[in-house]
Order: C-alpha cells, then structure tokens, then sequence
C-alpha cells in the first residue's frame, strides 16, 4: 500500500488542492486559449510566448526577493489572492469591446504563468510536508489529484462553455481559489509548523538564508542544469506541439465557442489518459526504471508524433501528439521532474524551484516563441514542417535525460559524504615525486640528533630508491651518533653496491653496539664472502649468539640454493653442533642460542632444521612458539601448513601464524580445497582463514572464499561473515579483480529470504509478548527475542557486504551507516540512494527489507487486534520453518523455549534435531523432547 496509516489526511488534503488548482487552470485555459487564438489568429502564439517569458522574469525575480524577506507562506498566499482578483478583474472587463484585446492578451497571460506558478507552490509545499521516500510514494496518487483535477476542469469547460459563457467559467475559477487558500493554511499549521521536524527545518532554513542568486546557485550545480535543461526543452517542443495543435484546430474550427468546446473536450480528454497512466504506470514506472526510466517517455513519445506528423500532417496526428505531451507530462514526467529535486537542500529547493519552475518555464516558452516567429515569419515553415525541429529537440532533451541518472546519484553521494570511510592512501614506497626527493635529500645532509626518528623512516624509504645522490649522505650516516642509524646507513649501502666500504666496515665490526656489528657482518657477508673467509669463521665462533648466530643466519641466506658454498662452510654441520650445545649451555645462554637457530632451521632446509622446529612449536615459552611459527613459514614446506593453522585458533598466536600463513602466498590457496574436502580443518580454525587469505591477490582466492560459504560450510553464518568481510577487503584492495556476479546475486537472494524468515520471527514474538492475554516475557522467550534481533543485525550487515561486492564500497558504505545510525533526512536519503543505485532484480527482493528496517516498525502490532490464537499459528509456521533450517543459533534458542513452552505439533522436528551437527541443538532438542513427555 502506498499510503501508510497517518498519511492519509495530508495525502487527500493536497490532493484536494491539487485538485483545485488543475480544475481553475483547465476551465480558464481553453477560455484563455480560445478567444486569444480567434482574436489574433494562431500565427500571434510565438509572440504570446515571448510576452510570457516577460513577464515570466519580472514575477520570478520579484518572488526570489520575497521568498528572501518573508515566510514561504505569505508569499504563496498572497500570489494566490493576486491571481483570484485579476481573474475577476477580466471578468469585468470582458463587456467591454475596447477592452478585447487587453482581455484576450490578460487571460493569455494568466493562464499561462498561473499554472506554472500554482502548481510549484504546491510541489514546493508537499515536499515539506513528506520526506523523500514519502514523497516518492505519495507523489503518484497526489499527482492523481491533479489529472482528475484536469479532467473535470476541462469537461466542464466544454460543457457550460456554450451555456452559461465564459465570464461564468472565469468568476467559477475565481471562487474555487478560496478553498486553495484556507487548505494551504491549514497544512502549514497542522503539518509543517506543528511537526517538530519540520518546525526545525523551517528555522534552520530562515537562519541560513542562501545568499547566492537562484542562477548563481544552478550554474554551480551540474544537476541544477541539467534539470533545467530537460524543463527547458520540454517546454519548448511543448509550444512547438501545441502551436501545431492550435494551428490545424483553428482552422477546422472558426466559431470561438466551438472551438473553446473542442479545446475543452480534448483537454480534458488527454488528463483521463493521463489520469489511466497515473494510476496504472507511473508508480510501477518509477520504481522499476527510476528517475531517467519516467523522463525518457515523454521525448520518446513526441519524437514519434513528430514523425507522425511528417508523415501525415492532419489534425488527427497533431492530436496525438498533443495527448503525448498532455498525458505525459502530468503523470511521469511530472512524477520523474519532482524526484530530481528531492536530492537538493531545502534551502537551494526554496530559492531555485520556483525560479526554473516559472522563470525557466516561461524563458523557454519565449525561445520557442522566437523559433516560431523565425521559423513561421521568416522560413515560412508549415506546421507539419516545424515536426523537424521538434524531433531535433527531442534528441537534446533524451540526452540530457541520459545525463542526469548519475547527477542524480552524485547528489545523494554528496549528502551522505560524510558517512563515507576515510581513506587511507598506503605508502609509496617507490614515490620519485621531484619534492619527495629533494625533501629527503634535505633530511640525510642535514640530520640533526632530535630527528632521528624522521632520520631512520627516510633511510627506510631511500634504500629501494637506489638514487645516485642518496649515496654521499648516506655514507657520512656511517659516523652519526646513533647506533641504528650507523646500522640503517650501512645496510642501505649494502643494497645500493655502489661503494666498497671493506676497510670502514672491518673497523665497525669492533663497534661497541651490537646492531652495528650485525649490520658490518651482514655487508661482509653480502659483499666480501670470500676475501673476508677468515673474519667471517671469527664471526661464526663469537661467544655472543648476537653476532654468532646473526652470522649463521646470514650465510645461510646468503647460500640459499647454492649447496657447494653451503658445504665449503660446513654450514649444516655447523647448525647440527650449535642444536646439540643447547643441552650443555647456561640457560640464557641457550635461549638466545634456540631463537636464532629457529631462524636459521627455517633456512637450512634440513630434516635437522624440521625436526628442531617441530620440538620448538610445543615447547612452552611464547617467544620460542613465535619465532618457531615465523621459522616454519620460511621453509614455505606443505607439512606446516595444518599445524599453522591450527595456532589461529589461539589469540596469543593468531598475529604470528596469520603472518606465517601469507608467505605461502598462492601455494596456501592450492592446498586449502583440499584440505576443505578431507575436512582437516576445524571449523573454528577455518572461521579464522578468510581474514589471512584476503591479502593474496589471485581469481582463486576469490574462488576459495566463496566456496567455502556455498560448498563446504553453507550453513554456518559466522564463516560467512568472515568471508564476505574478507572479500570486501579485497574488492577494497584490488578493485579490478573481477567477482562472479552470479554468485553474489544468489547469495543475495537467500540472505533475503534468510532476513525475512528472522524479521517475520523477531516480530512475531514481540507481538506475543506484548498480548495482553498471556503476561510471557520470561527468560526463554527474552533469549529467543535477543538472538532474533542479534540474527537480525547481522543479515542485514551480510545484505549489505554482498551489495559492496556488486557496487562501489564508496556508495554502499554510506547508505549502510546512513541507515543504521544517521538522522532521519539521511536514513531517507539512504534509502532512496540504494533504491536508484540497485538494478531492477534486486531492488524488488531488497528494497522491502532494507526499507523496512529503516523504518523500524512491528510487523505485527498488538494494536492491530490479532488474536493470541493467530499469533501461536504463525509462530508455529516461523518455528517449523527455523528448526528445518541450518542456523544452529537461532534452532537453539527455539528449542530452549520449546522446552519451556512444549507443542506437541513440532515434535517430529524436535525428534530431528537430535541428529543434528551441532551438540547444543542436539542437547537442547533432547530437553525440550524430555519437557513434551512430561507435559
């Protein structure tokens, strides 16, 4: 249902005006238009158009400086009143035959600013009274109130045309304005001054005045202009249809009470259409299309009259052409206009609306004017001819159309901007940017003693920037006063391998810091392997193991893969002697001595190296278990691969085996599946594996993850969780790695259905508890509520993570916060956002649920006056539902309940839960059988 409980007296109350405002403008308009036409001839129009969009500028700059000085309500009464009395000022004035043409171009006038002029007001007024997404569904039938309105204007006009005369038609119009006025009064107070939402808003917008002018405000919004193009044009091809219209009736018809019944009848004619479309199409229209879908049809539709024209210029075919624009433009086109505004702030709303709406309107109305003069006067064009620029304009005004979707979204973009996460820029490790580099050229010459923090991040950054006048510096870094930083410079040195440096490092070797000496021996080592043997077996053979075993480590890396240089050292012997002197040696001695060899069994890859780090994995000192695990992930062998995993599972492990885990990189990624098919993994090291694996860019991590949810665990909602925030991180971190859309669409649409079955359940048990025939709020059902609402929260948190894997993070993350924590302008904002954002197949299964959560209502309200009976049957029919599913959760928390409140119609389902997977469902399935048999 489109309209909710509490909307529906505004909703009829602005359909009423609108109502009345169409009908005034449909029984003056053919009284205006026919005797206009008869006395001057339809050749006169263009100039008539050029004379509104005149006086169309001087009525819109004076409303902008009123909308700027008074209230919104003054100044749209007092335009009401103004309009009721020149009415009847023609109305006096028509007797008088020196007064025809005054009259003739007055009512001209009239009619056509009053309907631009009343209806923005009243457009401008109903978007105060509704929010966005009231407005996109109360639009439709309010904009109903408007055709219906057109109709019975026009019949009338038709019918007492003849009868009673036109000053009888004009002195009707004039009266049915009243009502208009005390309505809008009446909403204001009601339901503007007297809603605390919109009294704030009312206040906030005169305390922030928008200063800037209304075309100021639209040349600076790309949206602005567009919109005001697609009014522009639309206007213009409109003049070009109706003079073509005017022109072909006028000259069928001569006699201006014939010709003002035709008029009548066919405009009132085209608003039942209209009217049909506005009830059947418009609202399925814009939501299946969206905003571009219901501005598309009405340029579709007068470009195919143009050419029908073309082809057959009779009056019948500017007829249909007319009908197009008439019964298009008050139904979607009108719904399509309308939502192109509801992005923009109420300020900028109450200053340029109006403003495009009359100004733009009637400007454009002129051009069109002066395109007829010049094509009619000067080109000596035909009416059907004049079809060849139409079709010209319809072309601009689908194009723009085109433009405008994704202005309309970057609207919605910029209202929730701040909702967006901050981005955080990673490193440039490789940045040559021109003042990067000067600016750590400056810092490696001018080191000064309180900056060595900033001193040891740019030697950091420098050494894989391998520049030539980074080499001076540096090497004067090899007398600073810090230790590290001497450290720092001597390996960036040792990477650039420019310099040879033998001699100064011979002497850094005796340094009285430890971290010097490693970095000396690891330039020797690296650079001077053979000419330095000797001093390098010195090193070996070092009674500390800091330099000792830093030694051991570097040759066995500087000897990876080279097996001769590796027995020229007897660097496994070496390692075997140093595994075995670990019994004999003082204690902390040997734990210094354990910890690097830990480190150089990693490198050695040797069955020795495997067997020390399996023993130092169950040894029962953190550290050692730590260094083991980094040590295991050097060898990059398969064997470690489950006992790695299995220290996930343990916190104080979880961040070194995580680390060890990603060095396999792609190899972890082939093993894993089967892994995952002989079921080695415990399901709760398995929950810990996504958030590893996200950091390995490759098609077949993406694969793994989502066969873990879909084929291996499918029921298991925290893995899913895992992975789907797993695979955020990487659409995140590698936005080009493509994600099966089909997938994710499926897995969509069961989180749909799984969030629906939990909402319907959580409301249903809300209603039970609040009955007043049975006081049940005790601890069973106080659990199975609270695990209901938990479910609740993360459905919809797993909804909203699989639409960041089909759209943009930037976009979905915002309308996600915007929803669940925003104020209320935002949560609609949100909404609507998402609704234009979704293709069409998901917004019919998702929009419901997420809207609904929005609005946080109780599907079953206990003032709704459902029965107690009623609501048990439906709790039975979510119960059966829940215990046949696969959330071992919430089956739990129903089984808990049921053994406080048996029911003898799920018994077969209580009976199979005791062979399900999960221990706690089996247990509580059993107690609640036990509780069924007593009772």
């Amino acid at each position: 249902m489109r309209v909710r409980p509490g909307e529906w007296a505004p909703t009829l109350l602005l359909q009423l005006q609108i109502f009345l405002i169409i009908a005034v403008l449909l029984i003056t308009k053919p009284v205006g238009n026919a005797i206009y036409v008869s006395r001057f001839g339809p050749d006169a129009l263009p100039y008539a158009y050029i004379l509104v969009a005149i006086v169309a500028a001087l009525i819109s700059t004076g409303y902008s400086y009123a909308v700027r000085k008074v209230s919104i309500l003054r100044v749209n009464l007092w335009s009401m009143c103004i309009c009721a009395l020149l009415l009847l000022v023609c109305v006096l004035l028509i007797p008088f035959r020196t007064m025809a043409d005054v009259v003739a171009v007055s009512l001209y006038l009239w009619v056509a600013l009053f309907g631009v002029l009343a209806a923005s007001q009243f457009w401008s007024l109903a978007s105060m009274v509704f929010d966005i997404r009231q407005s996109k569904r109360l639009f439709g039938p309010i904009g109903a109130g408007a055709i219906a309105g057109g109709i019975v204007g026009g019949y009338l006009a038709s019918i007492l045309a003849q009868t009673f005369g036109t000053r009888f038609l004009l002195t009707l119009a004039a009266c049915m304005l009243l009502p208009v006025i005390g309505i809008t009064v009446f909403i204001w107070r009601k339901y503007i001054v007297e809603h605390a939402g919109r009294r704030r808003t009312i206040i906030e917008q005169e305390e922030d005045k928008v200063e800037d002018r209304p075309h100021e405000l639209i040349l600076k919004s790309r949206h602005l202009l567009l919109l005001s193009g697609i009014i522009g044009l639309s206007v213009i091809t409109a003049k070009l249809v109706d003079y073509q219209f005017s022109a072909l009736a006028s000259a069928r018809y001569a006699d201006p009470a014939r010709l003002t019944a035709f008029f009548g009848f066919w405009f009132s004619t085209f608003n039942v259409i209209g009217l049909i479309i506005q009830l059947l199409l418009t609202h399925r229209v814009v939501q299946r299309l969206g905003v571009s879908g219901s501005l598309m049809f009405l340029p579709t539709g007068l470009g195919f009259g143009a050419l029908l024209i073309l082809l057959q210029p009779t009056l019948a075919a500017a007829t249909f052409s007319r009908c197009v624009d008439g019964s298009l433009k008050q139904s979607l086109h009108r719904a399509g206009v309308e939502m192109l505004y509801l992005p923009v702030a109420l300020q900028v709303k109450n200053r340029i609306k109006t403003y495009i709406d009359v100004l733009i309107d009637s400007a454009a109305g002129g051009l069109g004017g002066l395109l007829l003069i010049l094509l009619i006067d000067y080109l000596g064009w035909s009416p059907a001819q004049i079809s060849w620029l139409v079709l010209a304009l319809t072309v601009a005004w689908f194009t723009c159309v085109l433009f405008v979707r994704e202005e309309y979204l970057d609207a919605f973009r910029d209202k929730l901007a701040h909702l967006r996460p901050k981005i955080v820029k990673p490193r440039a490790v490789e940045s040559r940017h021109r003042e990067v580099v000067e600016g750590f050229y400056r810092v490696l010459t001018n080191p000064k003693s309180e900056d060595e923090a900033k001193l040891l991040y740019v030697l950091e950054r420098t050494e894989v920037m391998n520049e030539p006048q980074f080499l001076a510096p540096t090497e004067r870094l090899l007398y600073h006063a810090n230790p590290n930083v001497r450290a720092r410079a001597l390996h960036n040195l040792s990477v650039f391998g420019k310099n040879d440096l033998y001699d100064l490092v011979i002497h850094m070797l005796n340094d009285p810091e430890v971290v010097v000496k490693k970095a000396a021996l690891e330039y020797l080592i690296n650079r001077h392997l053979d000419t330095a043997e000797e001093i390098i077996q010195q090193q070996l053979r070092h009674a500390n193991p800091e330099i000792a075993g830093e030694a051991l480590i570097d040759l066995l890396i500087e000897t990876t893969g080279n097996e001769v240089l590796r027995k020229r050292w007897q660097l496994q012997e070496m390692f075997t002697e140093r595994v075995k002197a670990l019994e004999v040696l003082p204690s902390d001695q040997a734990y210094k001595w354990r910890l690097h060899l830990l480190i150089a069994a990693g490198r050695s890859g040797s069955n020795l190296g495997n067997r020390f780090i399996a023993k130092e994995l169950r040894s029962i000192d953190e550290e050692v278990v730590k260094v083991a695990i980094i040590a295991a992930a050097e060898t990059h062998a398969e064997r470690w691969v489950l006992p790695l995993i299995d220290f996930l599972s343990m916190p104080r492990y979880r961040g070194h085996a995580s680390a060890a885990l990603v060095q396999y990189h792609t190899k972890l990624v082939r093993l894993l599946p089967r892994y995952l098919r002989d079921g080695v993994v415990d399901l709760e090291d398995l929950r810990r594996l996504p958030c590893v694996i996200e950091g390995i860019k490759s098609e077949q991590t993406v694969s793994l993850l989502f066969s873990m949810m879909e084929k291996y665990y499918p029921g298991d909602l925290e893995l899913r969780m895992e992975v789907l925030r797993a695979l955020n991180a990487m659409r995140r971190d590698f936005p080009r790695l493509p994600m099966p859309r089909g997938k994710i669409v499926r897995l969509l649409r069961k989180e749909a259905k799984r969030y629906r079955l939990v909402v319907s359940a959580f409301h249903n048990q809300r209603a039970i508890a609040h009955t007043a025939q049975i006081a049940d709020t005790g601890r069973a059902r106080s659990a199975l509520i609270d695990t209901l609402r938990r479910r609740r929260e993360g459905n919809l948190e797993r909804l909203f993570r699989l639409l960041g894997l089909l759209y943009a993070p930037a976009d979905i993350i915002p309308i996600y916060r915007g929803l669940r924590k925003a104020s209320p302008q935002e949560r609609t904002s949100a909404l609507e956002f998402l609704e234009t954002l979704l293709d069409n197949s998901l917004k019919r299964s998702i929009m419901p649920l997420v809207e609904r959560e929005a609005r946080q209502t109780v599907e079953v309200n206990p003032q709704t006056g459902i029965s107690h009976d009623v609501l048990i049957t439906q709790q039975r029919h979510y119960f059966e539902r829940i215990l046949k599913g696969s959330d071992h959760k919430i089956k739990a928390a129903v089984l808990f309940y049921l053994r406080f409140h048996p029911d003898e119609y799920l018994e077969d389902y209580l009976r199979t839960a005791l062979f399900s997977p999960s221990p706690r469902v089996r247990k509580m399935a059993g107690a609640a059988l036990d509780a069924l048999t007593v009772a």
